[in-house]
């Protein structure tokens, strides 16, 4: 079921599906700073871009009428967490070839081995799964119109602020290689460093799926 309703969300918002091809223009552009902010800017755009399944559901009403269907609620819940993470998966898939193209124009070049990239995608599974968790369960309590600002805005603010601090730190007097070292390390730790962060990726994707589940369960249409 949850397969159907993921299906379900994704046409009913092919209003949006041409802004798909927006995502890799974004991308690129944060890509002139540096190129191994290509993957984790596409895969926050891909899960921005799920959150237009909220606004349609609002504003064709879809949640009563899911009610007056024999679906559960949980699946509801499951079938938009599917297709979150389908695009996920989609910004990550076409994250990498992005950034290798975006190396060719980067103001920070990337001379790394492709090992390195490992940790970039790891990294990026983690914000997938924080801003889920900081979003999906606020959108399924209130709704697109009111969780709107601290579902979404608040995150993609969020977001910025973290992209613009990093720039900053990173172009500070003896940090141009903080980020190689940091990847260099993760290399050289390769299950520990990308253990964890998979491991709490996960913890915080299903904490978001839980709390939606029973959020969803007790509103109120």
């Amino acid at each position: 079921m949850m397969k159907q309703m993921a299906l379900f969300d994704w046409k009913a918002i092919k209003y949006f599906h041409l802004r798909v091809f927006l995502i890799p223009i974004v991308s690129l552009a944060a890509g002139v700073v540096s190129a191994l902010s290509v993957v984790p800017m596409n895969v926050f755009m891909c899960l921005f871009f799920s959150v237009n399944a909220f606004a349609v559901e609002e504003q064709g009403d879809l949640n009563k009428l899911y009610l007056t269907l024999p679906i559960k609620r949980s699946s509801i819940v499951g079938g938009r967490y599917a297709l979150s993470i389908c695009m996920g998966l989609v910004g990550l898939l076409t994250g990498i070839p992005l950034a290798i193209f975006a190396d060719r124009f980067s103001m920070s070049h990337y001379y790394g081995p492709l090992g390195w990239f490992l940790p970039i995608v790891t990294i990026s599974y983690l914000l997938f799964s924080v801003f889920n968790l900081c979003m999906f369960p606020i959108l399924f309590k209130l709704g697109y119109s009111k969780g709107k600002f601290w579902g979404m805005f608040v995150p993609l603010t969020l977001f910025t602020v973290l992209y613009v601090a990093w720039v900053m730190i990173s172009s500070l007097p003896g940090n141009e290689y903080l980020l190689f070292n940091i990847l260099e390390y993760a290399s050289r730790n390769m299950f520990l460093v990308n253990g964890s962060i998979i491991l709490v990726a996960t913890l915080a994707l299903l904490l978001s799926f839980s709390l939606s589940k029973k959020l969803f369960s007790n509103r109120e249409f």
